[in-house]
């Protein structure tokens, strides 16, 4: 219940973030906040979470064999760096552009987009600790914080009256260093506890061997699954939202694209409440690879399955009662999707957390390539749905639905081509045989 509220408090937040700008900029600097709130989820779910995802994986494994988390924290962040260097010149070749067109001539919401991925950087690997750590407590904390700070602060705005835009913008920012901040005080608290804590005797002394995942080539990757879940990351990402761009820009009733956009975003409902439980099913699956509990790897992926078909049920019924109301009152749209493209919407809903189960799954046993290689296979057929002509409203249901069923049903194939778990992120002490990831 805490990671859902947290949870919640985040999108209430955004959603604040964006609608307060409205109210008190000119529409010119209320779309340029609109465009850098994009930006940043684009660079937040997009790239860094899989830094938490890679953190919170191999805090587990050492977690249950006894090792010491600091390591992990410390090669992971070495490798963090290189990717924030990127982001940032991504960031710099784009800024004349960004701050010329989408930012309104604004060069402070350049540098807010800049600060912003570094601190979400810092933002995930603390989570990730957290979350490897099973500190429920201490993730939901984070969240918390994230989403409270931003709400004060635009609240705080929207009291005050007008203020420059690149500071109204900076309140993203804010609200993401609190995270950050509130993390670092809860993982530093496990931190002080792990330094008291005895070695576990049947696994003492374990080699950490950075991205060591599972028995593979004789010499361990250098960068471990990090590669492969930004892509799958990004992926995710382009599947999720790529439909309801094509129906904007390719409908030609902006009525209908405009009850589009409200159904698809009442049908993620069940998919944004499901990420909690995204964090939790990783942490545990790894636990039972670090373990070698084959019984208790199927019983927790099967019960992240029935948790993602309730939540998909209770969002179905809420949708069936009150889509077109909420379509209507808190979306302004006259018109209303028909119960079939709903009912598709929601389909493509439960495809996608189904798949994001079976994601965390194959994650848990390193095989993070075979899990890009196949959101790459659900995007190609969502691109090979999308791009003929035709309805844009057919085409962008059905290319959700297909996308993500093809995702979902790739990854079910290779888990059930898996005998059993591999081994873990820890080599015990003595072990010449190196174990690589799957990048």
């Amino acid at each position: 219940m805490t990671l859902a509220a947290g949870t919640v408090l985040v999108g209430v937040a955004g959603y604040a973030f964006v609608a307060v700008a409205g109210q008190l900029f000119a529409p010119a600097e209320a779309a340029a906040v609109a465009t850098l709130y994009t930006i940043a989820n684009i660079v937040g779910p997009g790239v860094f979470l899989a830094v938490e995802h890679e953190v919170s994986r191999r805090t587990v494994f050492v977690v249950e064999c006894g090792g010491r988390v600091l390591p992990v924290l410390t090669w992971t962040a070495a490798r963090v760096v290189g990717m924030l260097g990127l982001v940032l010149l991504a960031l710099a070749v784009c800024a004349p552009f960004l701050i010329g067109d989408a930012f309104a001539g604004h060069g402070g919401l350049a540098v807010v987009a800049a600060v912003t991925a570094g601190l979400t950087a810092m933002m995930s690997l603390v989570r990730g600790v957290l979350a490897g750590l099973r500190d429920v407590r201490g993730y939901a904390a984070t969240l918390g914080a994230e989403g409270l700070g931003r709400l004060v602060l635009v609240g705080s705005a929207l009291i005050a009256g007008p203020i420059p835009v690149g500071w109204y913008s900076a309140v993203f920012a804010a609200g993401t260093g609190c995270s950050a901040l509130v993390g670092a005080l809860c993982a530093w608290r496990w931190r002080a506890r792990e330094g008291r804590a005895p070695v576990q005797p049947a696994l003492a002394e374990p080699e950490v061997r950075g991205p060591a995942v599972h028995p593979g080539t004789a010499k361990p990757d250098a960068t471990g699954g990090l590669p492969s879940l930004v892509v799958t990351t990004l992926l995710t990402y382009v599947m999720a939202n790529v439909p309801v761009v094509v129906v904007t820009t390719r409908a030609q009733d902006a009525a209908l694209a405009a009850a589009f956009a409200a159904g698809l975003l009442l049908a993620r409902i069940p998919l944004f409440v499901f990420s909690p439980v995204q964090v939790l099913l990783l942490t545990a699956l790894t636990g039972a690879v670090a373990r070698a509990e084959h019984c208790r790897f199927r019983r927790t992926l099967r019960g992240g399955l029935a948790v993602a078909l309730l939540i998909a049920t209770i969002g179905l019924v809420g949708l069936f009662g009150f889509g077109a109301w909420a379509s209507r009152e808190l979306f302004g749209t006259r018109d209303a999707l028909p119960l079939v493209i709903l009912l598709c919407l929601v389909g493509g809903t439960t495809l996608l957390m189904a798949a994001q189960v079976l994601n965390a799954a194959l994650v848990a046993q390193g095989r993070c390539r075979t899990v890009a290689m196949s959101w790459a296979a659900g995007a190609v057929v969502l691109a090979a749905v999308l791009v003929p002509p035709g309805d844009p409203v057919i085409a962008a249901v059905a290319a959700q639905v297909l996308g993500a069923g093809t995702a979902a049903v790739a990854m079910a194939r290779q888990l059930r081509r898996l005998r059993a778990p591999p081994e873990g992120d820890v080599v015990p002490a003595g072990s010449r045989e190196p174990l690589a990831a799957e990048s």
